[in-house]
């Protein structure tokens, strides 16, 4: 009996004469449908990291993105999946995303003069800072380019320049073509395509550099019985890290983030004062943190 088609994107199965199975270059096979897929995210139709991230059932990403990581090069994965943009950035910074945005802001709001265009010319009397605006009458969409660093979250435009810290983007909203950034008294929402594919590659760049820089010892440093001090790396529970609530507080905010057992994934944010590690689950590490164990439920 000749072997079925598998799409290795889906894993789905090729039935009948007109599956719409098609053989890549690489010798992988793709299904219409995952084809389309790729075509609607305007990525290029080959077997990648994030070509199998948008066309995988949401519960497989983070087995994806370890599967990955343990057949591949770090260094090779960090240069091949997040280059250096088009815009000069400020030393040791490095760019996650890089998306066309918009956000729609009061006209009165908008400098008249021209703006910097590199991220490296961006310093703090330069920054605007403009929310966004629901009044239609006397707002504007202003165009321009969203990047995201392992610094700050910026939005470059021709005439302003707004620059938010990573912990204030909205992680969990339901909408996939805005990301919205919410600080104690402002709040900016840049639309976007495909913010579903903006959090994967921040996700991933996350891994890759836990990758980077630790790849099999594990960097904590105890206190006491129930104070520790953690550095990028991942930590199983409860084999590395007691299982409880732990109180946080960051040295160096560029990510933590805890992974269930069932694989569901919460990120730690800047308003957070614990996080709950249960059995069975891992913290992936990509910052420094002060955590303090305060008990188990």
């Amino acid at each position: 009996m000749a072997k079925k088609k598998v799409c290795d994107f889906c894993l789905s199965e090729a039935s009948g004469l007109f599956s719409g199975f098609e053989r890549l270059s690489d010798n992988h096979y793709i299904c219409r449908n995952c084809k389309s897929i790729l075509k609607t995210y305007g990525l290029p139709v080959k077997y990648g990291i994030f070509q199998c991230l948008v066309t995988a059932q949401d519960n497989m990403t983070d087995t994806i993105m370890n599967t990955w990581l343990e057949n591949h090069d770090p260094v090779e994965v960090m240069n091949d999946c997040f280059p250096e943009p088009s815009v000069s950035m400020h030393e040791g910074e490095k760019c996650i995303n890089a998306f066309k945005a918009s956000i729609t802001v009061q006209k009165a709001d908008i400098p008249a003069e021209q703006a910097v265009r590199n991220i490296s010319e961006v310093k703090r009397s330069l920054i605007s800072d403009i929310p966004s605006s629901e009044t239609r009458s006397q707002s504007q969409k202003v165009e321009g380019m969203l990047y995201e660093t392992n610094v700050a979250l910026y939005f470059l435009s021709d005439h302003f320049i707004n620059c938010h810290r990573p912990g204030y983007i909205v992680k969990d909203g339901p909408d996939t073509d805005r990301i919205t950034v919410v600080t104690p008294k402002k709040q900016f929402v840049y639309m976007v395509d495909h913010a579903d594919m903006f959090f994967l590659r921040e996700r991933f760049y996350q891994k890759v550099y836990a990758a980077l820089h630790n790849k099999d010892t594990h960097l904590i440093y105890i206190r006491n019985e129930n104070e520790v001090t953690v550095t990028p790396g991942i930590y199983n529970i409860p084999n590395v890290l007691k299982a409880g609530i732990y109180e946080v507080t960051a040295i160096n905010n560029k990510g933590l983030h805890v992974r269930d057992a069932l694989g569901r994934v919460r990120d730690y944010t800047e308003s957070d004062v614990s996080i709950d590690l249960s059995d069975g689950g891992v913290l992936e590490c990509t910052g420094e943190y002060k955590l303090k164990w305060i008990g188990e439920k």
